[in-house]
């Protein structure tokens, strides 16, 4: 009877850890995809607004002040920024992940590199 139970528990931290990972490759992808290839190497901004939820704010410190960025103001900056300078860059930013899923909620953690040198980290929950 133990080793039934010790196969039932083996089972079902199987599955758990197989749904968690689904569940983590899915929001790399939906990260990779309405942020990383979009923001970072120039891809297409629809691809963000559908990726981002509408009320999406972007908080910042900058010049010792906190601000925010809603969703349309933060892409019309990047389609200003793109107007200005509508070559992309020449090597694509490659993100290095670690997701963490507990629940219904997530923890992100994103790296971006670019030709071998960190552009920056971001730390993010959604």
């Amino acid at each position: 009877m133990k080793i039934f139970g010790i196969i039932v528990t083996l089972a079902l931290a199987a599955n758990l850890s197989f749904g968690q990972a689904a569940e983590q490759e899915s929001i790399k992808s939906i990260i990779n995809v309405a942020y990383v290839e979009v923001i970072h190497n120039q891809g297409d901004l629809n691809l963000t607004r559908s990726g981002f939820h509408p009320d999406f704010e972007m908080y910042f410190y900058r010049n010792v002040n906190f601000s925010k960025r809603s969703l349309s103001s933060w892409i019309s900056a990047i389609e200003a920024g793109r107007s200005r300078n509508p070559n992309p860059p020449a090597q694509k930013a490659v993100a290095i992940y670690l997701v963490d899923v507990t629940g219904n909620a997530a923890s992100v953690k994103l790296e971006l590199v670019r030709e071998g040198k960190n552009v920056y980290r971001l730390p993010a929950s959604v």
